[in-house]
């Protein structure tokens, strides 16, 4: 039944990311930076405009920034993979340990999301334009629109 969550929790949040790459228009002119950090390599800080990003990880970890005209900062720790994508304004900061894999994206002006995991298992907290959504191991807040959820601890919140 666990195996069978993950894997419907793993196709759910494909599709959610493939939705979401149609739905958000590109900036043509915009210069995005990545900042990717595979196990055991160095810390990685980039601004080019607008666009600035950051990783952090361990010898066991990966982690992965992007920002598009926004900001996304990742640090995995403990086994742990993260993502943050920061879009068009937006601010994402993606904080993993112990297994987690937690990821967040914020696209548009004032966007912040925040997710933090620790321990195994998927998490996503979205943030869409003026919005705050916050998700960590004891709860999630959405103060606008967005959506955040975790498939460790089965929190999650729309706004």
């Amino acid at each position: 039944m666990f195996h069978t969550k993950r894997i419907v929790g793993g196709a759910a949040a494909f599709g959610f990311a493939c939705a979401f790459a149609v739905l958000v228009p590109g900036t043509a002119s915009a210069a995005p930076v990545a900042c990717t950090t595979a196990p055991g390599g160095a810390d990685i800080a980039a601004l080019i405009g607008g666009s600035q990003c950051d990783s952090s990880a361990d010898v066991a970890s990966a982690a992965a920034g992007l920002g598009l005209e926004g900001w996304g900062s990742a640090e995995a720790m403990n086994n742990a993979a993260a993502l943050a994508l920061g879009l068009n304004g937006g601010t994402a900061v993606s904080t993993g340990s112990f297994g987690g894999a937690p990821a967040a994206i914020a696209f548009g002006p004032g966007a912040v999301a925040q997710n933090t995991a620790a321990g195994l298992g998927l998490s996503i907290a979205v943030a869409a334009p003026g919005s705050t959504i916050t998700l960590t191991p004891t709860g999630a807040v959405c103060d606008g629109a967005g959506i955040a959820g975790s498939f460790t601890t089965l929190q999650g919140c729309i706004g």
